[in-house]
């Protein structure tokens, strides 16, 4: 399984991708500003991008850029068009595919994109693995106990799945994003707990007014903290 990020800044694709790649077991979040898609892609925690051009503007260049020169070895996988290709050539794309969009066709496209950057020896630029850890969080004043889901060199996944959360509270929480300021307490091997401090990247939300999952970027690491995450990543993509 891997992290998808579908960038969409018009909406026209992102859901019927999200449902395709969702049916064979990827996780898939979206984004349909460049602001949200560059503070996910900041966290290290996607393993993957898709990006629609089929219609081309300065901001979805500027996320396929900034994949490429934050994320260096992250597959940028683009929906495209023939006679658009030659304005992309300024970003290094892993595959591409067309309209009409077809399953079969996004699914090949976004698993050759991954099994050539498993390949690499140096897979990316951040690491990322899937990781269950004990977390207390704090933002906007309210603690929060609950477990990791996805952990970088950059940054850190947290479900807010089951966190009961009233609607005052959650928009309490979204107000934060962008700010640094939350701060996370992550409990590892040995009973050593990693206090950190980092920026809110995004929320993810249900339907329902419950959080599903909160994202953290680390914009520093101390290196005691470095030193007690490194063992968590012998298997990170």
């Amino acid at each position: 399984m891997a992290n998808v990020l579908i960038t969409d800044l018009f909406e026209e694709s992102a859901y019927l991708i999200r449902s395709l790649l969702r049916g064979v077991g990827h996780a898939v979040s979206i984004a349909i500003t460049r602001a949200d898609a560059e503070a996910k892609l900041s966290t290290g925690l996607f393993d993957v991008l898709v990006m629609d051009y089929g219609s081309i503007v300065d901001d979805n260049l500027a996320v396929g850029k900034f994949a490429n020169e934050v994320l260096p070895g992250m597959p940028v996988v683009a929906l495209t068009r023939p006679d658009y290709e030659r304005r992309l050539e300024g970003i290094q794309l892993a595959g591409k595919f067309h309209r009409p969009i077809r399953g079969r066709g996004v699914k090949e496209v976004v698993q050759t994109a991954l099994t050539n950057m498993y390949r690499q020896s140096a897979r990316r630029a951040a690491p990322r693995v899937h990781v269950d850890l004990p977390v207390e969080l704090e933002i906007a004043g309210f603690n929060m106990k609950t477990k990791t889901i996805d952990l970088s060199t950059r940054g850190v996944a947290i479900d807010a799945t089951d966190l009961k959360l009233a609607p005052g509270q959650l928009e309490a929480i979204e107000n934060e994003v962008g700010k640094v300021g939350a701060k996370a307490s992550l409990a590892v091997e040995g009973g050593k707990v990693i206090h950190l401090t980092a920026r809110l990247a995004f929320v993810e939300r249900h339907r329902s007014l419950s959080g599903r999952t909160i994202g953290l970027a680390f914009d520093a690491l101390d290196e005691e903290s470095e030193v007690a995450l490194a063992g968590l990543y012998p298997q990170a993509a």
